[in-house]
């Protein structure tokens, strides 16, 4: 693990209590503890069906081995609990609904996995629109 896994894990922890005692009444949290081969991923269902996905883990290879590196995207995971409680109170899918909410909908079909590959791909939007402009 990073030096910071530890922290982050712990952070993501705190943040699932803290949601699921907020929200109770209108949302079930649940934490798998055992069946999931993921250390940390937060997953939203809504009418039986996944919505959503944030895993916190990834794969860092460092020069002597690899390491798990445990992320805290706090951003995305109020994002798609937001998304869930809007989704919550509707008697089916609403399929606009979806697609305004979800991450991919709200960026016109990209489908970014990280936040350090969103933030990748706004600046290579970026260095695209300089060069244009100076065209």
């Amino acid at each position: 693990y990073t030096s910071t896994s530890d922290d982050n894990l712990l952070k993501n922890i705190e943040l699932f209590d803290k949601l699921s005692l907020r929200f109770s009444g209108r949302v079930l949290f649940i934490k798998d503890v055992i069946g999931s081969n993921e250390i940390c991923c937060w997953s939203f269902y809504g009418h039986s069906k996944k919505c959503a996905e944030v895993c916190c883990t990834s794969i860092v290879y460092a020069t002597d081995k690899k390491h798990t590196k445990v992320e805290f995207p706090e951003a995305r995971i109020y994002e798609e609990t937001l998304g869930i409680l809007l989704y919550e109170s509707r008697n089916g899918p609403d399929q606009d609904l979806i697609q305004a909410t979800s991450s991919r909908g709200a960026v016109g079909g990209l489908s970014c996995t990280s936040d350090e590959e969103e933030e990748r791909s706004g600046l290579a939007r970026l260095r695209s629109n300089k060069q244009n402009n100076q065209s």
